[in-house]
């Protein structure tokens, strides 16, 4: 029933006799993607259609569904599909074409362009003129970011700082338009390596993604972005802070079994030695300050004057930390506990101003999340079943609750470089952790 036929950069697909139908669309996006010389497919060569194919339809009024035909006549051109003949009917989702088409594009740029590196001697911004501005601009026009109607001068415009606050965005930046040294650095990234990480990351999101439920949490490590999933819609999206590259937040999936209002902070001891010690060095009236409870390993609380916890921060100190509820604790209100081998968790903060950093990695492990009220909200409106105690408690700082969830919520860590948004725009991160091969 099924033949097989080889592809250049594949092993085979099978192919159903029946029709021409192939019904691998992740091979076939593995196809588009790994023919470099492919152009992307003109809108003209590429329709959306659903289960109930109607051939009057145009690409607009189909566009959600999650099937492909491909007249597959201008694949044939460049020896991609030597054996076939007709129309190819692929399921593929939205994205999955979005992706395909740019990663082709993608590795046609790098054929076509030697892509130099641009250089700067200082920061540029608007009203700046300057001869590499043409080449910044000729550059943003081929990554999609500003319009061929845009025209090219060593002037930096306001249009053409307009294109460089979107690439900025699409990259994680601060979108200030001032072009500096991070930005610079993105747009020397040339495209066939833009490429390979899309095509990498992608095929990963898009196994991982098919493998989910309705009901989920995500964290996606370098884009410092929580996403909150119910009924298959995305219900909370915050922004977040990960681990610094030293205390790397790990890759995971796990499920929150509870959540704590009020929680007490047990200080682990890598980030007692590491962060707190050397402070208490400087001031020894630190853990007062800051609303510290010491403890010896006997679980006897311990009271020592500044001076004599300066000399003993610069010891062994024999000793375990607790920080009590309140407005100075560092976890905030609310604690979302999921079982796992590092000790992280998801949790409130007491520094809100640093989620307006570009650059997010700066926890112990553990993620901080921005938008927290809402998550608590969900979570306690969902998932708990005692909720007169639940908004009870939301008006006390002092004391500390375990709520059990009535059903485990699963959650996901993940560590996506690249990636196709929902506006179909392709989005690069630093590979904070270089984990990126």
């Amino acid at each position: 029933m099924f033949t097989r036929y080889p592809f250049r950069g594949l092993k085979y697909v099978l192919r159903s006799g029946l029709e021409n139908k192939i019904t691998s669309s992740l091979l076939f996006v593995m196809l588009l993607v790994h023919c470099h010389s492919l152009p992307a497919l003109p809108l003209h060569q590429i329709s959306i259609v659903g289960p109930n194919f109607n051939e009057s339809k145009s690409t607009n009024e189909i566009i959600n569904d999650r099937y492909a035909i491909v007249n597959h006549g201008h694949l044939q051109q460049h020896s991609v599909l030597p054996f076939m003949s007709g129309n190819i009917f692929v399921p593929m989702s939205k994205t999955e074409l979005q992706f395909s088409s740019r990663a082709s594009y993608l590795y046609r740029l790098s054929s076509q362009y030697s892509w130099d590196e641009i250089k700067i001697s200082e920061l540029l911004s608007v009203g700046d003129r300057d001869a590499v501005i043409y080449d910044i601009h000729s550059r943003l026009i081929l990554l999609g970011d500003s319009d061929e109607s845009v025209e090219l001068s060593d002037l930096y415009t306001g249009k053409i700082a307009s294109a460089v606050r979107r690439f900025q965005r699409r990259h994680g930046l601060n979108p200030d338009a001032i072009i500096g040294p991070d930005t610079l650095k993105w747009l020397n990234l040339n495209p066939h390596r833009r490429a390979e990480l899309l095509t990498d990351n992608m095929q990963r999101k898009i196994n991982f993604m098919a493998n989910l439920g309705a009901r989920y949490l995500l964290v996606n490590i370098p884009a410092y972005e929580l996403l909150l999933s119910d009924n298959g819609k995305i219900a909370l999206r915050s922004r977040v802070i990960v681990g610094k590259p030293k205390k790397p937040t790990p890759i995971l999936t796990s499920e929150i079994k509870s959540m704590v209002i009020n929680p007490i902070w047990r200080v682990p001891r890598s980030i007692l030695e590491d962060d707190l010690l050397p402070k208490v060095k400087l001031n020894g009236d630190f853990f007062n300050q800051r609303d510290f409870s010491v403890y010896n390993y006997q679980n006897e609380r311990v009271e020592k004057s500044p001076e004599e916890w300066k000399m003993l921060a610069n010891g062994l100190f024999p000793y375990r930390l607790e920080q009590m509820p309140g407005v100075k604790n560092t976890l905030g209100r609310y604690k979302f506990y999921f079982p796992n081998n590092f000790s992280v968790y998801l949790h409130d903060t007491t520094n809100p101003k640093l989620f307006s950093h570009s650059n997010r990695a700066l926890s112990s492990g553990c993620i901080r999340i921005e938008k927290v009220d809402e998550l608590a909200n969900w979570i306690a409106h969902s998932l708990v079943d005692d909720k007169s105690l639940w908004l009870k408690l939301k008006f006390s700082r002092d004391i500390t609750k375990w709520f059990p969830l009535n059903d485990a919520l699963p959650v996901h860590l993940v560590y996506w470089t690249a990636w196709i948004d929902d506006s179909g725009l392709s989005q690069f991160r630093d590979d904070i952790y270089a984990l990126q091969r």
